[in-house]
């Protein structure tokens, strides 16, 4: 059978797994939406049939890789983070792995997710516990738990034209469930752009120019508050 293996190297190489060095070595062809050239010189001698993607959209990317099945029986595609966490390029190889009736497999990686818990020190969550939220979905229609700790991945979309209206709702809605001086951080963790983690502190009562800060590297979080 054909075998799609979908894994990460991490935030940064230095974090890929033995696992996944070892499943690299298996693919015939390893594709990556995610690397330009200098880096991908880091994985050339572990996958010597490693194609770029950059260019590509990701239905294409998706495409790219599973037409590499018809010359190998396993091709592999490389991205960063959690191979799942939203990433929708991950999400559109499933699918076009699917039509072609080929197995996939997905091997575990460090994510943003794992180091923001280690940066926030969250082995313990707050007492309404721990909540993730994707920004995106939730542009049009902002959901704010102040009760517990929040931290809201992909933020830079509201900073996109079309999100103009939903940021607004975004601030507004923040600002009527927390106080004023109510913590909030933008998040930076180490990874392949840069080593070093940047953290950017700031209130709900700045939360707009905070957003202006905003790239899409960032997650926020915005700790529990105690009523």
């Amino acid at each position: 059978m054909k075998k799609l293996y979908i894994f990460s190297y991490g935030l940064y190489p230095g974090q890929i797994t033995l696992e996944t060095l070892a499943a690299m070595r298996e693919c015939g062809e390893v594709y990556s939406h995610c690397l330009d050239g200098a880096t991908a010189e880091k994985f050339r001698k572990f996958t010597p049939g490693l194609k770029l993607t950059a260019g590509l959209d990701r239905q294409a990317t998706a495409l790219a890789a599973v037409r590499g099945l018809e010359k190998h029986d396993t091709v592999g595609f490389l991205t960063y983070g959690n191979p799942l966490f939203l990433n929708q390029t991950a999400a559109e190889l499933i699918k076009a792995a699917g039509k072609k009736k080929a197995e996939v497999k997905v091997f575990a990686a460090v994510s943003s997710f794992d180091a923001l818990v280690n940066l926030f020190r969250l082995n313990k969550y707050s007492t309404g516990s721990l909540r993730v939220a994707d920004t995106a979905a939730l542009a049009d229609r902002p959901v704010f738990t102040p009760e517990m700790d929040t931290l809201f991945f992909v933020p830079d979309v509201l900073n996109l034209p079309v999100n103009a209206a939903g940021k607004k709702k975004f601030i507004v809605a923040a600002q009527k469930a927390y106080p004023p001086s109510a913590p909030v951080y933008l998040a930076d963790c180490a990874s392949i752009s840069s080593r070093k983690t940047k953290v950017i502190k700031g209130k709900i009562g700045t939360l707009r120019s905070l957003l202006s800060r905003v790239n899409e590297r960032h997650t926020i979080f915005i700790p529990a508050v105690n009523k």
